[in-house]
Formats: C-alpha cells, structure tokens, sequence
C-alpha cells in the first residue's frame, strides 16, 4: 500500500492535468495555440483514472484501521463515515457526469464545472482541511488547480501539438498565465506549509522523512522554474530560428514537474511533522549522508561547511549548463540531465552545510 498510494497520486495529477489542459485550451483561439490533437479515449481514461485512483487512498485508510483479514466492512464503513470516503464517493458521481460530457464532446464550459467539482473535491479531503476546513479547502484547490492547469498545458502543447505554429502568439499569454499559476501555486503552498510545519521549524523539519521530501519538491520546482524561463522568455529570441523547435524543451520541463509530482505522492505516505517531530525516528538518510547521531526534539541549524559550499557552487554551474545548453541549441535531454544534477548537487550540499 505504501507504494500504492503514491503511485495513485501521481497518476491523478496526470490523469487531472491532461484534462485541465485539454478544457483550458478550448477557451484559447486557434490563432494564439499551436494545433494540438488529444485522443478522446485518452480523455475518457482519465476521467476514469481520476475515480479509480481516488479509491486507493479509501483502501488505504480502510486497511489502516482493519482489526481482521476482512477489509470490505472495513471499507464500507471508511466510505461512509469518514470524510475521504464521502469525497470518493461525491467524485464517483461527478466523474460519471464528466465522462458523459466528455463522450458527446458537451459544452466547454460544462467540461469546465464537472473539472471544478473535481478540483473542490480533492481540497475538501486534503491534510490541512482536516485541520482548518476552510483555509485548507480554498488554499488546497488553488494550489492543485493552479497547478494541473500549468502542467496540463504544457502536456497538450508538448506531446500532443502537431506543429508549432502560432508559437509566438501562444507564448504571448502563456508567459503571463505561467506566471500566474507559479506565483498562486508558490503562495497557497506556502500557506498551506504553515499549518504543517510551524514557523521557524522548516529545517528541523529536515530530520525527519517528510521533510527531506519537502525539500526535494522545493528544489525539484526550483529546476522547474529554471526550464520555465527558457521556454518562456529565452524560446522568444531563439524562435525566428527555422531549426529551432521548441517542443523538446517543453517535454522536458514537464518531465521534471512529474518529478515534483512523484515527491508529492510520496508525501502523502509520510507523517507530517506537527505529528512526528517529537515521536518519530528521524530521516534514517540524513543519518547516512551526514554520519551523525541525531535525537528527537531536533535543533537543526546551517553551519557552512566546504563540502557544503563546494556542491551549492556545483548546483550553479549546472544551471549555467541548462542556460548553455538552450542557447547553443543541445539536445534537451542533456538540459535534463544537468537539471537533475542541479538538484541532487544543492540537496547534497544544503545537507553538508546543517549543523545537527
């Protein structure tokens, strides 16, 4: 289950961005998109996809709190007492509707509301709406929806567009609405990490597995930003290029947001701090990069270190080598490489430089 549960995450980050994506651009005129051609049973799967893997997280609790081999009283009881199981449940009924629209191509703005019950749905069962409904609801389906838009764009246009005209005019809105979705995504994520992590305790968080993740996402959407850039401002100079295209470069920005939503998923199997910073056994690997003994409470500080600021200086070069690599036209999986470089090097390094 432990693996489950992550997978069913990230397929529904997926499964959502590629209908986000697919509804957003209906409202965008074909002279400012490139031609994209998504297949209709791809949108059907994922609209089925969202109500299968919406469940695994009901099996999960359901198997948790199983006293006995027999999981079904179990789970129906978790389907209709607790609160993921009504969200499954309400998300059954609305997919269902969804579906049917989708299958007679209905109208754009219908898409558009079955896609926001969705999105509510899956902010209504988030970890901080079970401790502050209303701040946890709203601040979580922004950060998803703000999310599956950017990326579900970015999916349609990258692997799904048939040529790359209108390039520049697409570039014009997206620009701007990239950044809008980055700066809501960044601030709701941020607000919604306050009630997770308590002010000031964001590296003592560090020790414990659920925040050596955190940290991975952190810098995972840091990359992101960086391939975001290229694709957004830098692709605008290089476009008059009759060899220039485009769109390797936006797969790979969007392999990396997979990654962010791979850390994710995982994040969702792991005890938030406010539940395990005085309890739990502390990151078994942060004991192992950094060869110390640590012990609950946890009193994490940054202590710069030369192994430490040697590899935060590597993680520069690496993003030297993504700009590089844009400008001189490489190949965009050799861009992706150095962007994993840049986070494994800046991780690594920001773990030398902890004093434990």
């Amino acid at each position: 289950m432990n693996i489950l549960v992550p997978t069913s995450e990230i397929l529904n980050y997926l499964f959502f961005s590629i209908l986000a994506g697919h509804i957003i651009l209906l409202f965008v005129p074909e002279s400012m998109k490139p031609s994209t051609r998504v297949p209709k049973p791809l949108l059907l799967l994922s609209t089925l996809g969202i109500f299968v893997c919406s469940l695994v997280p009901v099996i999960g609790a359901a198997a948790y709190f199983s006293e006995g081999p027999d999981l079904l009283p179990m789970l129906l009881s978790v389907i209709t007492t607790f609160t993921i199981g009504k969200v499954w449940l309400l998300s059954g009924f609305v997919a269902t509707f969804f579906w049917m629209t989708l299958y007679v191509e209905g109208n754009k703005y219908l898409q558009a509301f079955w896609l926001l019950l969705l999105v509510g749905a899956v902010g209504s069962a988030s970890h901080v709406a079970s401790l502050s409904f209303k701040e946890g609801f709203v601040f979580h389906s922004m950060h998803f929806l703000t999310v599956i838009l950017w990326v579900g764009i970015l999916l349609h246009v990258g692997w799904f567009a048939k040529d790359i005209n209108n390039w520049s005019e697409f570039l014009k809105w997206f620009n701007l609405f990239a950044l809008t979705c980055f700066l809501l995504a960044a601030a709701s994520g941020f607000v919604l990490m306050t009630y997770i992590i308590e002010p000031g305790q964001y590296l003592n968080s560090w020790g414990i597995p659920y925040g050596q993740v955190l940290l991975l996402k952190h810098i995972s959407a840091a990359a992101v930003v960086v391939f975001a850039f290229l694709n957004g401002v830098l692709s605008r100079k290089i476009i008059k290029d009759p060899t220039f295209n485009p769109l390797p470069w936006v797969r790979m920005e969007g392999l990396l947001l997979l990654i962010v939503f791979s850390l994710t998923g995982v994040l969702s199997t792991l005890s938030p701090p406010h539940e395990t910073t005085l309890t739990s056994a502390v990151s078994p690997w942060l004991k192992w990069i950094t060869g110390d003994v640590l012990s609950i409470p946890l009193d994490i500080q940054l202590d710069l270190s030369l192994s430490g600021v040697l590899l935060t200086v590597m993680s520069i070069v690496f993003i030297a080598l993504i700009l590089v690599s844009f400008l001189k036209q490489d190949k965009p999986i050799l861009a992706l490489l150095f962007g994993l470089g840049f986070i494994g090097s800046l991780y690594l390094g920001l773990m030398m430089n902890l004093q434990l």
